[in-house]
């Protein structure tokens, strides 16, 4: 149960503004886990949500939105720091079509994320980094993510793409 309000709290705070037709929008999140589940414990709606959403987000750091390449055998990586720490967060995400076929085309995404003591050049070739992949028929939302500690704290980590979007969220 708790990772589900880790998940919605991370929706809510997501700001996704107009986007073109058949573009890819990413970004990525850390959630501190600990003071999230204390955030929840203690939360009472004001039944204002935009000051609600706010209360909630403070466990969290959403870094601002990127749009990655898109294009056969396209790599966007991008890196951030790891807050309150000297590690990087190194997210990538590669189109393809020679990786998963699905019955409507050979033509894929993959996302993958990593925390690591230097940026790295593609998340998707690094030991310990979590990746996922989807082909590109339908899909609307997709994300790769991993608990780490840090410090003695647990977290969470992920980059998540709106993939396609043709009006506003």
């Amino acid at each position: 149960m708790k990772f589900f309000f880790i998940s919605l709290i991370t929706l809510l705070s997501v700001n996704v503004a107009t986007a073109q037709k058949n573009n890819d929008r990413c970004h990525v999140y850390v959630v501190d886990v600990e003071k999230t589940q204390r955030i929840l414990e203690d939360f009472k709606t004001t039944g204002n949500s935009v000051t609600d959403a706010k209360l909630l987000a403070a466990g969290q750091t959403v870094f601002p939105e990127f749009r990655p390449v898109i294009g056969e055998e396209e790599l966007t990586t991008r890196s951030y720091p790891f807050p309150d720490s000297d590690l990087i967060i190194t997210a990538s995400v590669y189109y393809t079509d020679e990786s998963m076929a699905s019955s409507r085309g050979n033509d894929s995404m993959q996302l993958g994320i990593v925390v690591s003591p230097k940026a790295q050049k593609n998340a998707l070739s690094v030991d310990g980094s979590s990746i996922t992949e989807i082909t590109l028929n339908d899909r609307d939302t997709v994300r790769a993510k991993k608990f780490l500690t840090v410090k003695g704290r647990l977290y969470l980590v992920g980059v998540e793409c709106r993939c396609r979007e043709t009006k506003s969220n």
